[in-house]
């Protein structure tokens, strides 16, 4: 690669200019994603005509080759920000102020502030992602610059731009994984979230007003999102840390793209029109540092924010329902936890009358934990019971369960919710008043162990929706 750092800047702007003009973008969503529906039906959406300059376009950085002057410019920009924080830890244009403003918002016990656990999840971390963004931008001089997504339904080991060693901004020397490991199938789970037309289950329900009320957070963050934080373990696998690992806007970079994603496939799919969520003000900083407001209404529109993505296309290999032969076997180990499914506290007569049509839907799983023996603690859920003689294990998906913190203490919540997707057997089992048993099994990650402690639970029910929206 030439090191001539005009010539790479020189470069990449032809490479971004054609770009706007729309020469090299790719059509917003294609049928690849239509692979995740079951009717096999087209959908079409019409790209922006929208081709204003200042609107960059976001890309998956697992297409762009690593000695490409976009990558060197990237990687310039995150260095500055590094430099600036070795100077100052509270520069509010370096690195370590804004990973810190990641953690004001989604490591807090103080829920005014908290934007996970609910239906803020996505909104916020849009704005984060454009502070970032601008910041780049500025560092670098460069308006052209834009962030990429990591699109791991397509690579899912993590891409080699962020490899090497310290003199990589983009590397972390805290990852649990390695170049060759691999993102179980399972952990990426788009497609049940992207059936969900109700945004409350896709993305979570309303953030609590009340001590007492329980937290839900949508099946996009308990399912994909936290599953691949927690897979790449170290700083991406806390609160506290996670905006210190480079990877994380490669993550949800791709997150975001996935919330388009699941309003783009299919005309059901639909944000909330509630007072409270659209005029709801966040809170960030700009490229200068300094604090911005947005309200979520002025959030839903990416190009409104300077940016598009290149396109909307999903593996459908990851979209959910797999194959019987993909589907994780239950393989039982003694530090699985299987406890009854309760028949009287669930909703049982609902749950069977949402079938009606429907091969599968969405239910949400209800459990008192005794105790949360380590976190995250991320586990495969199976139903089992017996059918004519013959039990029957009933994969749901795979979540990632983080230690909820009740409202404005630091006391965990007892109630935990798990949105998830159930296919038309289930209901016919619970129905028939069959006796079911639901088994939380752990998950081993590359190079951590699996400890011995068991998940205790208690009550565990099945309803159709929050019983206090």
């Amino acid at each position: 690669m030439k090191n001539n750092k005009n010539t790479s800047r020189r470069d990449f702007l032809q490479k971004a200019a054609l770009t706007t003009l729309g020469l090299t973008s790719l059509p917003l969503i294609s049928s690849t994603l239509i692979g995740c529906k079951d009717t096999g039906e087209s959908i079409k959406v019409i790209p922006t005509s929208n081709l204003n300059s200042s609107i960059v376009t976001r890309k998956n950085i697992a297409d762009i080759p690593v000695n490409d002057p976009e990558i060197q410019l990237f990687k310039d920009a995150i260095g500055i920000l590094k430099k600036r924080s070795d100077i100052s830890p509270l520069d509010p244009m370096g690195f370590t102020a804004h990973g810190m403003l990641h953690a004001t918002f989604c490591a807090t016990s103080i829920y005014s502030n908290q934007v996970h656990y609910n239906w803020y999840v996505w909104p916020w971390h849009r704005l984060y992602l454009w502070s970032m963004e601008q910041k780049l931008q500025k560092a670098v001089n460069e308006p052209q610059l834009a962030l990429h997504y990591w699109d791991w339904t397509k690579s899912n080991f993590i891409p080699e731009h962020y490899w090497g060693n310290e003199s990589n901004p983009l590397f972390n020397v805290t990852r649990m994984v390695g170049p060759k490991d691999e993102i179980p199938k399972d952990f990426i789970n788009v497609g049940a979230g992207f059936r969900a037309s109700e945004y409350k289950t896709f993305g979570g329900y309303p953030a609590i007003k009340k001590r007492g009320d329980s937290q839900l957070d949508g099946l996009a963050e308990q399912s994909f999102h936290n599953n691949i934080h927690n897979w790449i373990g170290g700083q991406m696998a806390t609160f506290t840390e996670s905006a210190f690992e480079p990877i994380f806007y490669g993550h949800h970079g791709n997150c975001d793209r996935i919330w388009d994603a699941w309003r783009a496939y299919s005309p059901d799919n639909k944000l909330p029109n509630d007072e409270e969520w659209l005029e709801k003000k966040l809170y960030a900083t700009d490229g200068n540092g300094r604090p911005v407001e947005f309200k979520i209404k002025e959030l839903l529109n990416s190009e409104d924010l300077g940016y598009r993505f290149a396109d909307l296309d999903l593996n459908p290999t990851y979209c959910n329902p797999f194959l019987e032969v993909d589907k994780p076997k239950r393989d039982e180990t003694k530090q699985d936890c299987i406890a009854a499914l309760n028949l009287k506290t669930s909703d049982t007569d609902a749950i069977y009358k949402e079938f009606v049509n429907k091969e599968r839907t969405h239910v949400i799983l209800h459990f008192e934990r005794a105790q949360l023996p380590y976190q995250p603690y991320c586990a495969r859920v199976y139903f089992e019971y017996d059918k004519d003689g013959v039990k029957q294990s009933k994969y749901t998906g795979t979540f990632t369960i983080l230690p909820i913190l009740d409202l404005d203490t630091v006391l965990l919540q007892n109630g935990v919710h798990l949105q998830i997707e159930i296919e038309k057997e289930i209901a016919e089992a619970i129905d028939a008043k069959k006796d079911i048993q639901v088994i939380f099994q752990p998950v081993p990650l590359p190079n951590r162990n699996i400890p011995n402690e068991i998940l205790k639970l208690e009550n565990i029910s099945l309803v159709t929706h929050y019983e206090n929206e």
